[in-house]
């Protein structure tokens, strides 16, 4: 089986809502159509059954004006639900602080189209220098 995969960005900051799904302004590269993604969209559609490795990191920064500590929660979700083993959460105490984020974890993919997507939780936020990794690493 040859690699599928697909790479997305976004490198200005953006601002983050809680429950809202992080946008990703750009794609890297890309291969095969196992995996698609409009440019300046938040969801990522997995097109075929099989078994996904997907890899996150970016930063984080409470907003200012914020009653600290302020607890702020990123994860991965799947068609609507929080994948277990694939969120990381930072408590800030002020405003001058940020956060360096990441995971990764193999999800499976039973039926298609299945979407995929960052959300973020907590209190408003700022998201910068996202990054993610989408890669089919095996059949059911």
């Amino acid at each position: 089986m040859p690699p599928e995969f697909l790479t997305a960005y976004s490198t200005p900051a953006h601002p983050g809502t809680s429950g809202g799904a992080l946008v990703f302004d750009k794609n890297g590269v890309t291969f095969g159509n196992a995996v698609t993604h409009t440019e300046g969209s938040t969801d990522f559609t997995l097109n075929e059954t099989g078994y996904y490795c997907v890899s996150f990191h970016g930063t984080i920064a409470s907003v200012k004006n914020t009653k600290f500590p302020v607890s702020i929660l990123i994860y991965l979700q799947q068609q609507g639900t929080l994948v277990p083993g694939a969120a990381v959460s930072h408590i800030f105490h002020t405003s001058l602080e940020n956060e360096n984020i990441a995971f990764t974890q193999i999800i499976q993919v039973s039926g298609v189209p299945n979407t995929i997507r960052i959300i973020g939780e907590g209190e408003n936020f700022l998201y910068a220098e996202i990054g993610i990794v989408i890669k089919k690493i095996g059949n059911l």
